[in-house]
């Protein structure tokens, strides 16, 4: 007949062992990463909007900060697995007699000030830098207004990826060969808006267009011709460089005229140069669930994939009537040469624009902190650390 065994004096106390579980600090360092991604990005946007000057030298090199949650998740991961083990050991009530070292919450605070160390190593590595001194920069070069097609049908995938991702890597490419020009991005679907205003800040125009996507406007269609003069109206009525569109689209169900928006923008002295994105065979044009997963094809009332061609007719029409020349992608590339060509036969205009010259870099502090922080994890494994979260018996 088996007995039931009752703690003794001598046992531990079970609120002691409570004091042991894992869950408690996994949801603690959960929230904490919360609130710290959130302090991050609404520090840096409330930053950016009083403070222009601030700049981060290595941009491109954000993606390291995605090492943080990473390592938080691994740790949460260890802990659970640990907690694991040491039940196959014991019982939660021996605990404290047979781990004397075993201390989540103490474990737990120790990584939280770790974390802070490492993502400010991350964010010092970043670089980043205020503008010290603002001074009138001069260039010579040409304007260029850039119009991405962001319908629905350019989802379609008949150059080897998506058109809009084709588009979007080539116009980075374009970016990429400016030196001294400015450019500036529309997007248009049914409507057209200015992404980014026309600048001389590649790496913002850079930053605008990675946000770009077939969501980005409600109005679906390809109006071209508005497109058009949405790009005449962002040009600067004062500089005095050539001005040029680049046109970025399939081109296939336009809402208006785009012949006659091109004539006119042709008439103000700005070339239209098309790119047709797609293929004359054409596809269907794919749906993604609300988590970015193919589900489908997007049908005709019958129930048939709507398939998307490339009108090559009306933008080789409206590049013509813009004194420009019309590009057709193939194999996911778009060649651009024609168009640096065209630029580089322009009337180069001298343009004069403010911008920071002298910076001062300011990573050496993210690093101070973290050594700071180190040291404070370090001290933590003492004994002071220890007794304040070691549970009362």
């Amino acid at each position: 007949m088996s007995t039931i065994k009752t703690p003794s004096s001598d046992s531990p106390n079970p609120k002691q062992a409570q004091g042991f579980r894992v869950f408690s600090t996994a949801v603690s360092l959960a929230l904490a990463e919360v609130i710290f991604w959130i302090a991050i990005l609404s520090g840096w946007y409330s930053l950016r909007q009083v403070a222009p000057n601030v700049q981060i030298e290595h941009s491109d090199w954000w993606p390291i900060l995605l090492l943080v949650p990473v390592v938080v998740g691994v740790f949460v991961w260890s802990l659970n697995r640990k907690q694991r083990l040491a039940r196959m050991l014991a019982d939660e009530q021996l605990w404290p007699t047979i781990l004397p070292h075993w201390r989540p919450q103490l474990h737990g605070w120790k990584f939280f000030v770790w974390r802070l160390a490492f993502a400010a190593v991350l964010i010092g590595i970043l670089d980043i830098k205020v503008g010290a001194r603002l001074k009138e920069v001069k260039s010579e070069g040409v304007d260029v207004m850039v119009a991405l097609d962001v319908s629905k049908s350019m989802e379609a995938e008949d150059l080897g990826a998506s058109r809009l991702a084709v588009a979007k890597r080539s116009i980075e490419r374009l970016i990429d060969q400016l030196d001294g020009d400015r450019i500036g991005l529309v997007i248009f679907g049914g409507d057209a808006f200015v992404q980014c205003p026309i600048t001389t800040d590649y790496g913002a125009a850079k930053l605008f267009l990675q946000g770009v996507n077939t969501g980005a406007i409600p109005v679906q269609g390809t109006a071209v011709g508005r497109a058009i003069e949405v790009c005449s109206s962002g040009f600067s009525e004062s500089s005095p460089a050539s001005k040029m569109i680049v046109l970025f689209t399939d081109g296939e169900s336009h809402e208006d005229d785009a012949v006659k928006a091109a004539t006119t923008a042709a008439e103000a002295g700005i070339e239209v140069h098309t790119i047709g994105m797609g293929s004359a065979s054409g596809a269907p044009i794919p749906l993604y669930d609300r988590y970015g997963r193919p589900s489908g094809f997007k049908n005709d009332a019958d129930g048939n994939p709507i398939v998307t061609t490339l009108d090559e007719a009306t933008l080789i029409e409206t590049a013509r009537a813009g004194n420009g020349s019309y590009i057709q992608a193939a194999g996911g590339l778009v060649n651009i040469s024609p168009i640096l060509q065209a630029m580089n036969g322009m009337e180069q205009a001298e343009v004069a624009t403010m911008s920071y010259t002298d910076y001062t870099h300011h990573f050496h502090w993210f690093f101070i902190f973290a050594v700071a922080m180190l040291l404070l994890e370090g001290l933590m494994s003492s004994d002071l650390f220890r007794r304040r979260l070691t549970p009362n018996p």
